[in-house]
């Protein structure tokens, strides 16, 4: 019998509205590639390029650089699921006609090595156009982005109206199977806490857990006795 892959946790920290949205739409939200800051996730231009959507996770559970980058005045919020719940969802809307869609980790490389990479996808879709092909250089990224241990979904069709350029595409799931757990920032303050506890619990119906994160709990102190000078 062949062994079963223990699914691979994620992350992604979100304002607490957009957690909101998730809950009160049913839905996920894919972004173009287009949309991102970073100019090397739009280096290699394509015919295609308004086919690609893709969602930014992360197999970190505990990380400060992320809490900082994407939680501000304490509303962040972080949801947990796994890359299986992740493809389910991509695998119901890939059905539609033309529809691929891809669940991977991103891998970190040195600019020079990255820069040669993404050369060579270059060479072989002037070669021959593969949008999956197109689709590799979403999942290399510069070491300096290491700390985020990123993994993406990317959905992906061979044809669309290339006229028009999409700026998200929106994939239906149940959040209260989608999602199993809550974190809220670690700096929130207690009546935040209490405040969003409360909304997702009583008002969205959320049974999963819902808690502040530990990260910044105050450990037990360790207390020194001093010797004085005289008594040595």
């Amino acid at each position: 019998m062949a062994k079963t892959e223990k699914p691979q946790r994620l992350y992604r920290i979100l304002d607490f509205t957009r957690v909101v949205q998730i809950f009160e739409k049913k839905e996920l939200f894919f972004a173009s590639p287009n949309s991102w800051d970073d100019p090397y996730e739009k280096r290699i231009k394509h015919s295609k390029v308004n086919a690609v959507f893709a969602q930014c996770w992360s197999s970190a559970p505990i990380s400060d650089a992320m809490w900082r980058i994407y939680s501000h005045n304490g509303m962040g919020v972080r949801v947990s699921t796994t890359d299986s719940k992740l493809r389910a969802a991509l695998k119901s809307s890939a059905k539609l006609k033309n529809y691929q869609f891809r669940v991977a980790e991103v891998s970190y490389y040195p600019q020079s090595e990255l820069d040669w990479k993404a050369k060579k996808i270059g060479q072989d879709l002037n070669e021959a156009f593969k949008i999956s092909r197109a689709i590799d250089a979403l999942y290399m990224k510069r070491q300096a982005f290491d700390h985020e241990k990123e993994w993406r979904g990317t959905l992906y069709a061979k044809s669309v109206d290339l006229l028009q350029e999409h700026k998200g595409f929106t994939v239906p799931v149940d959040p209260h199977n989608f999602i199993d757990r809550i974190l809220l920032d670690p700096r929130a303050p207690d009546e935040l806490v209490r405040a969003f506890k409360f909304f997702f619990q009583e008002h969205l119906g959320f049974e999963g857990n819902v808690q502040r994160s530990a990260l910044y709990k105050s450990p037990d102190q360790i207390e020194i006795e001093e010797i004085l000078a005289d008594q040595l």
